[in-house]
C-alpha cells in the first residue's frame, strides 16, 4: 500500500477499531508510515489486540476475510490471527500475539504507546523507541531491516 492507500484504509476501518471493547494498536510498516518514516509501501495494516478484539473484528469484517490464508505453522509467532482484503488494502489482525523465544511462548507487550493523527483519525501506536524495541525483539531479517531504517531516521532528526 502506498501512503495514500493506507490513509483510505485507515479512514474505512477507524470506526470499527474505535468501537472495539478491547485495547488495540497498530504495529509494523503501517505504524512506521503513520509515525512519519518515509516508506514507499507497506504490505498490510497490522492490528494488535486481544483475542476478544480479534473475534469482534472477525465478525465485523467477515466479508473481507481471506479464509484460505494461514500463517506458517513453524512461524515464530502465534495469535488469534485473521487476514482481510479490504478494497483499499490488506489488514492482518493478531489477537493475544505471542513470540517464540528461548524461554518458550512469550506475550508481545506494547509498553509505551502514543496517539498520532493520520488520515483525520487519532490512532494508537507504539512510540518510535517502542517500535524499535519490538522490531529488534521480533528479530526476523525484514524486522531488523526496518529497525535499522527507523534508527537511521531517528538519528537524522
Amino acid at each position: 500500500m502506498t501512503p495514500s492507500d493506507l490513509e483510505a484504509l485507515v479512514r474505512r476501518v477507524a470506526p470499527d477499531l474505535a468501537a472495539l471493547p478491547a485495547p488495540w494498536t497498530i504495529i509494523g510498516s503501517g505504524a512506521l508510515m503513520i509515525l512519519g518514516l518515509p516508506l514507499d509501501d507497506c504490505p498490510d495494516l497490522d492490528v494488535l489486540t486481544t483475542a476478544g478484539g480479534a473475534e469482534r473484528l472477525e465478525l465485523l469484517w467477515q466479508a473481507w476475510r481471506e479464509r484460505g490464508y494461514t500463517p506458517e505453522p513453524e512461524a515464530a509467532f502465534r495469535s488469534r490471527f485473521s487476514r482481510y482484503s479490504a478494497p483499499e488494502g490488506a489488514i492482518e489482525v493478531m489477537g493475544d500475539l505471542q513470540l517464540r523465544t528461548g524461554a518458550g511462548w512469550t506475550p508481545v507487550e506494547i509498553r509505551v504507546t502514543e496517539r498520532r493523527r493520520f488520515a483525520g483519525v487519532d490512532l494508537p501506536l507504539p512510540t518510535a523507541a517502542e517500535q524499535l524495541r519490538i522490531l529488534r525483539e521480533f528479530g526476523r531479517p525484514k524486522d531488523l531491516a526496518k529497525a535499522a531504517r527507523l534508527e537511521a531516521w531517528l538519528a537524522a532528526g
